[in-house]
């Protein structure tokens, strides 16, 4: 268990590996996959590491947490807390590029829609 960022490797050289030459795998990665999630994949494995230790919720939040930090917390400031926080750090993860839009359209959501996303 204590291996898992070790694990974590070993899935992404497979996934390479599923191609028949090797330069083809290569290029899977270097053409196809784009480089921003490549990045942050690679990036997060000490965060993916402390799933030997925690509970996959309590490393999905580090997650996000570290993710807004690393990529928005310039922009954006301090990461959210309360109703509505994880919504918001996970709008962040997945708009890769347009964050602040996305998070203008998630304010914008009707109040009874917005208690259900919170």
């Amino acid at each position: 268990p204590a291996d898992v960022a070790f694990y974590f490797v070993h899935w992404l050289t497979d996934l390479a590996g599923a191609e028949p030459c090797p330069q083809e795998g290569m290029e899977k990665f270097v053409l196809m996959f784009p480089h921003k999630v490549l990045g942050a994949f690679s990036s997060s494995f000490s965060i993916v590491q402390n799933l030997s230790t925690k509970s996959e919720t309590e490393v999905f939040e580090d997650y996000l947490q570290w993710r807004w930090k690393s990529t928005e917390g310039r922009l954006l400031g301090p990461a959210p807390t309360g109703p509505g926080s994880i919504a918001r750090l996970r709008i962040v993860v997945m708009a890769q590029g347009s964050t602040q839009q996305m998070l203008n359209a998630f304010r914008a959501v009707p109040r009874e829609d917005l208690v259900v996303l919170e």
